[in-house]
Parts: structure tokens; C-alpha cells; sequence
């Protein structure tokens, strides 16, 4: 699959999968084919993880010439990001216990009584031929089908015992899609923190069933696992505050958000525009960094296509430079996730404000993201009759 990171890419895969994958995808979805044919599926998660093409593009184009019933499942699965998303902002301690916890696993000595196992996993060599095999996939490509990382997933909690934060942080490292929110959620949901009393358990029989890969022996997976330690976080309604914002300030671009439509340009024209590399995660795979950069000098190339110049900065020490003497930034909201941690910390070290600019799209769906995915699933008809309000 040809990833490269512009809308006009991204634009090229949709039209191909609304035109030859999007009617049987409800009953082909879930049978992972292999790296060389992903035709069951849209393969458009790593332009929407940067916003290169819009949910809401996806949507209407999708339902151009289908009808929603019949492209139901498609659909659902669109929100889906969007909900896990919602579902985080309302609950910023998850993210935050998260992050606790790892740090205190790659430092503390239970992760040094870990390490053996935790290197033989994330350098396939785990003797489970699956497994191995889409550990390879993953770093080698920087993608996995969805239910090879339910099954992935499921393998290292259960199976290979090993914490489901570090294998939250190998899939962030090396996933070109790896989303804060769908990616964390996603683990949690498999290890049984996410819906109390219930984990996601994979199966030699499932595997068999929807893979390629075939188990000589059927004992090889855990069958009886203990269930974790529910811990309810209750949701707290986000502020997002849109302040009052001139053209005369910094515009700051991030890599969640770059947007290529005719609206981001009118947006935008007006500003002093700047890049800086906010990422302040684990040092992504030699694969997911250059997917990063090239995303980047395409989008910039795009801007200066559009009469919009961009100064990509060096260092934090450059931006707080260019902010004097108003020290103000306006920024799309980068949402929460590692690049937010940044923009905070920056804003505190600095005493720089930023002013963030929120997507509709957002306000309108993440409200409805207080609880479970069955409760705002109900909610698509509305949001589709007002994606355009």
C-alpha cells in the first residue's frame, strides 16, 4: 500500500476503496489477507490520524452514491476514531495514569525482570509464528490490519504476560495510524480496563479462521485469564474555550493537523505561519520518522503552492523568539495526546498563550462521547444530518 502522505494520495485510495471495497467491506472487514492485499479494507487511517483528508470528507463522499444502510459497518467504524477520541477528552487522567505508568516501567526494576521477554516480543522472537510474523509486519511496514492488532494485542497481555502500557507505547512507536486516544483506548479495551468484567481474548480458532497462519498445536494461547482491576473514571465535561483571536499573530502548524482544504487556506493567510516538531513521545521507528517528515514537506510544499509560506523552525528557543512581545500562538486543537503535553509545558516554561482553534466536526460528536460506543453509535443519523452546520 502507497501511503504517501498527501491529500491527493489519500483522495486516490478512498475513490478506490468506495469503488471496489466499500460494499463488501461489512462481510470482508475482518480476514486479514497479508501486507500485499489490503482490498478488504480502506487503508486511509494514517491521513485521518494527521488530518490530511477529513473524516467528514470520507463521509460524504462515501455516502455520495450509497445509501447508510448499506454501508453501515463502514461507517460506524469512521465514528469509531472519533468517539475514542471524545471518550479521552472527557477523561484526561487516563492519559495521564497511562504515561505514569510507563515511564515507571521502562525505568523501575520490574521492567528490568521484564526485559527478556519484552525483547524476544517486540524483536519477534517470541516463538508464536503469528505473533512474530506481525511484529515484523508492523515495523518493517508500520501498519497492521485492525484484528491482527486485536490479536497482537490480546497475545501480549494474556498470552506473553507482559504490560499492556508497553505494548500500547511498541504499537505508538512504529504504527503510522497510532492515534493517542484510539491506540491507548484500543489496549485498554483488549485487557479488560475499558468495559468492566469484559476482555478481548484471542483464539487459535479465530485466527485460523480470518489469517493465513495456522496452529499445529491448539494450546498455545492463554485460555483463562484473570480479569484486571476495574478502575471507574468518571467524565468531566472539556472546556473548549475559543478566545478571541487577530491576524496579526503566529499561526503554529502541528503534525495532527495538516489540513488541505480551501477553508484551512482562508484560515491561514492572514498569519505569520510556522512548523516546529512538537513530538515529545518515544522516539518513533525509522519508518513512522520519515513518514513523519515527508507528511510534513508535502503539506509545506502544498502551502507554498497556495501563496502561504511556512518557517520551519529549529528549536523551542526560535518560536519563543518569534512570539515577542505578544506571546500568543493560535493553533488547531492538537487534541489530547503528546503533542497537547507539549504545547502545555511550552506554555507554562514560557508564559506563552495559545488559542486554539476547534474542529466542528469534534464539538459536534465528542460531546455524545460520555459512555459506551452503543450509546453514541445512536447518535450517527443526527451527526450525519449536521456534519455541514
Amino acid at each position: 500500500m502507497d501511503f504517501k502522505p498527501n491529500y491527493i494520495n489519500a483522495k486516490k485510495i478512498l475513490d478506490n476503496f468506495i469503488n471496489n471495497g466499500l460494499e463488501s467491506y461489512s462481510s470482508k472487514r475482518n480476514f486479514d489477507l497479508g501486507p500485499k492485499n489490503r482490498s478488504n479494507v480502506s487503508c486511509l487511517s494514517p491521513f485521518i490520524r494527521k488530518r490530511i483528508i477529513h473524516e467528514k470528507t470520507i463521509l460524504e463522499y462515501c455516502l455520495k452514491n450509497n445509501k447508510y444502510g448499506n454501508i453501515e459497518k463502514f461507517i460506524q467504524e469512521i465514528f469509531w476514531r472519533t468517539y475514542w477520541k471524545g471518550w479521552l477528552e472527557g477523561r484526561n487522567k487516563v492519559w495521564e495514569d497511562y504515561n505514569k505508568k510507563l515511564a515507571f516501567l521502562k525505568v523501575d526494576i520490574n521492567f528490568k525482570s521484564l526485559k527478556k521477554d519484552y525483547s524476544k516480543a517486540v524483536n519477534g522472537n517470541s516463538g508464536i509464528d503469528c505473533f512474530d510474523s506481525w511484529v515484523n509486519e508492523l515495523v518493517t511496514t508500520g501498519y497492521l490490519h485492525n484484528h491482527s492488532r486485536m490479536w497482537f494485542a490480546s497475545i501480549w497481555i494474556f498470552t506473553l504476560n507482559l504490560p499492556w502500557e508497553l505494548g500500547a507505547d511498541f504499537f505508538y512507536t512504529n504504527l503510522l495510524d497510532a492515534d493517542p486516544a484510539s491506540n491507548t483506548l484500543s489496549w485498554r479495551w483488549v485487557a479488560g480496563l475499558q468495559t468492566e468484567g469484559k476482555i478481548y481474548l484471542a483464539s487459535e480458532e479465530n485466527i485460523e479462521k480470518f489469517s493465513k497462519f495456522k496452529f499445529l498445536n491448539k494450546s498455545v494461547l492463554e485460555k483463562k485469564p484473570k480479569l484486571p482491576t476495574y478502575i471507574n473514571y468518571p467524565y468531566i465535561p472539556p472546556l473548549f474555550e475559543e478566545k478571541e483571536i487577530s491576524h496579526d499573530e503566529i499561526f503554529l502548524i502541528t503534525l495532527n493537523n495538516l489540513i488541505y482544504s480551501d477553508y484551512q487556506i482562508q484560515k491561514i493567510k492572514n498569519y505569520n505561519v510556522l512548523f516546529l516538531d512538537l513530538r515529545s513521545e518515544t522516539s518513533p521507528s525509522n519508518i513512522k520518522h520519515k513518514y513523519d517528515q515527508e507528511a510534513i514537506r508535502e503539506y509545506i510544499d502544498f502551502l507554498n503552492h497556495k501563496n502561504i509560506k511556512v518557517k520551519c523552525l529549529k528549536d523551542i528557543d526560535e518560536l519563543v523568539d518569534m512570539c515577542k512581545p505578544k506571546k500568543t500562538i493560535i493553533c488547531d486543537y492538537p487534541g489530547i495526546g503528546y503533542q497537547l503535553d507539549k504545547i502545555n509545558e511550552f506554555s507554562k516554561n514560557y508564559d506563552i498563550e495559545f488559542k486554539f482553534i476547534y474542529d466542528r466536526y469534534d464539538l459536534m460528536c465528542w460531546p455524545y462521547a460520555r459512555a459506551g460506543y452503543f450509546k453514541f453509535k445512536k447518535q450517527i443519523p443526527f451527526f450525519l444530518e449536521n456534519i455541514n452546520n
